[in-house]
């Protein structure tokens, strides 16, 4: 690093022995307290702070997140027709470019959620069995014509099912 001389009034420089701060004792920035040769270089000596100045000063916080975190985080509510959204990072699935939907019912305490039956089960005929809705006490039909017989069908299934 080599530091041209300063002219001082005439154009020759002025020499103070072996001191290294002769280029730099007019400086004017006073952003240093003075200035040291080392291994041949020129280094600035820093001013000294307080500990309470390290004190106040806020942490950088690890802005990192795993994909645990990011998929196990409070989402704020958002949706795509809202006047005022928090800004995130772009995410094609974000719910601020969904629209609203409605809030999922919260069950009362003590209260079971399981249901025992099926919910196209009539109530009247849960426990009917199959014999009991098979078995009408006619005697059997030998009749093999299928027009007879898909009619038969639909009239003894349209009184099954009043």
């Amino acid at each position: 690093m080599a530091l041209s001389a300063r002219t001082h009034g005439g154009s020759t420089p002025r020499h103070h022995g072996g001191d290294p701060n002769v280029y730099l004792h007019d400086s004017k920035v006073g952003s240093s307290r003075g200035f040291v040769k080392v291994v041949g270089n020129i280094v600035a000596i820093p001013h000294k702070t307080s500990n309470t100045a390290r004190l106040c000063t806020p942490r950088v916080r690890n802005k990192v997140q795993s994909e645990a975190m990011s998929a196990f985080r409070e989402i704020p509510t958002c949706y795509a027709s809202m006047e005022a959204k928090p800004l995130t990072p772009y995410d094609p699935l974000a719910s601020r470019s969904r629209m609203p939907t409605d809030d999922l019912p919260i069950p009362y305490k003590n209260a079971s959620s399981i249901e025992f039956r099926s919910k196209d089960a009539c109530e009247k005929r849960r426990f009917v069995t199959t014999h009991q809705n098979e078995y009408v006490g006619r005697a059997p039909d030998m009749t093999t014509n299928q027009s007879i017989n898909a009619n038969n069908y639909t009239f003894h299934h349209s009184l099954r099912d009043k």
